[in-house]
């Protein structure tokens, strides 16, 4: 299952869902970090033994994840992964460690056995349907095992015949649980593949012209400046005619590739339509804007897709706020674009004010050609 592990920390994650990781994280942390202390708090001052161990333990590592990811330094995904382990790890330990002092003494299995449900469902609805099978799976083996164990270990326990009717009923919930979450991770799956379907570009997997028109609405209805990128491959027909289509759809998906591996924080690519992409930035000055473009244009050099060694692109830029409609913006992002294609391609132009709401071979520049 090392796949489904590589997959999940690797996956590119939209910027929406990625907020919402964080979100889920931190809120989820908190209320570890917090019932942890409250399950020590209740005891007190007798301890059990383990708890006394452990559940520090699980309140310090959920404690230390929470800033890493607030500030950045670590991602939510591998973050999560590491809480599971550790509160998985304590109550199964807690699990087993209950038959030998909480089940003899009462009869009946602890409270914190209420807490495996949330790991069952957690998974589901943090991990991908193909990891979250396996580690609740693996979760429910481990739980029978420990039961078989410290049953055949203490055969007297098999006489307290509510503490076995209250291990049978955890355990086939368990069971039930398991089999309602793989059915919702098949559900959550297809509809996972429809939103990919509706927002991503099937060739290159960049986000289709939809969902760019979509989150340009988003950053206006939240005052959210941002600056806006028209990029063109140049003579794109002719590697078609010349090289067959095979090796044009290579240019596009390679081209994705490269870009997406500069994209700075918060910034996305779509492809526009055609040999046409848009890369959508948080606001950054025009000379941040020229070194990003620079370095894009020397990565496109690199490509090379069958005989082809090398493209290049021309590019309009243009910064958009709430007080300007996207289509102004994208229209002085076009206007700059197009002249850029027409002074020789492989050239850059940035917009300037408001005003070239159509392609126009002298739209209001604030650049000269950029060989």
């Amino acid at each position: 299952m090392g796949g489904a592990f590589r997959q999940y920390l690797q996956q590119d994650t939209p910027e929406e869902e990625a907020r919402l990781l964080h979100r889920m994280f931190v809120i989820t942390a908190a209320i570890m970090f917090i019932g942890s202390a409250a399950a020590l708090w209740v005891q007190a001052p007798n301890y059990d033994p383990l708890d006394l161990r452990a559940l520090p333990a699980v309140a310090a590592v959920n404690l230390l994840l929470i800033p890493a990811v607030l500030m950045g330094r670590l991602d939510p995904r591998p973050a999560f992964l590491a809480s599971y382990a550790v509160d998985a790890l304590y109550l199964l330990s807690a699990y087993a460690h209950q038959y030998e002092v909480f089940a003899p003494l009462y009869g009946l299995l602890s409270q914190n056995t209420y807490w495996f449900p949330a790991l069952y469902v957690g998974a589901f609805l943090i991990f991908p349907h193909a990891l979250a099978r396996y580690l609740t799976q693996t979760l429910l083996a481990l739980t029978v095992l420990i039961t078989a164990v410290q049953l055949g270990r203490n055969p007297t326990l098999l006489n307290h015949r509510d503490l076995i009717g209250s291990v049978t009923q955890f355990l086939l919930v368990s069971m039930v649980l398991q089999v309602m979450l793989i059915r919702f991770g098949a559900m959550r799956d297809r509809l996972s593949a429809m939103q990919t379907a509706a927002y991503r570009d099937a060739l290159t997997g960049a986000y289709n012209r939809r969902y760019a028109e979509e989150h340009l609405a988003s950053l206006q209805a939240s005052h959210t400046p941002y600056s806006l990128i028209l990029m063109d491959l140049d003579h794109f027909k002719s590697v078609n005619d010349q090289h067959g289509h095979a090796v044009g759809d290579g240019v596009l998906v390679g081209v994705t590739r490269l870009t997406r591996n500069v994209l700075p924080e918060g910034g996305m690519v779509a492809r526009w339509g055609g040999e046409e992409f848009l890369i959508l930035l948080p606001q950054r000055s025009e000379e941040d804007l020229r070194h990003f473009i620079g370095t894009l244009r020397e990565q496109y050099q690199t490509l090379h897709v069958g005989p082809l060694l090398g493209v290049t692109a021309c590019f309009g830029v243009a910064h958009g706020g709430p007080d300007e409609t996207p289509e102004s913006v994208l229209a002085r992002a076009d206007a700059a674009m197009y002249l850029a294609k027409n002074g020789g391609r492989d050239d850059l132009r940035f917009a300037g004010h408001r005003g070239a709401r159509t392609r126009s071979r002298n739209p209001t520049l604030t650049d000269l050609p950029v060989r």
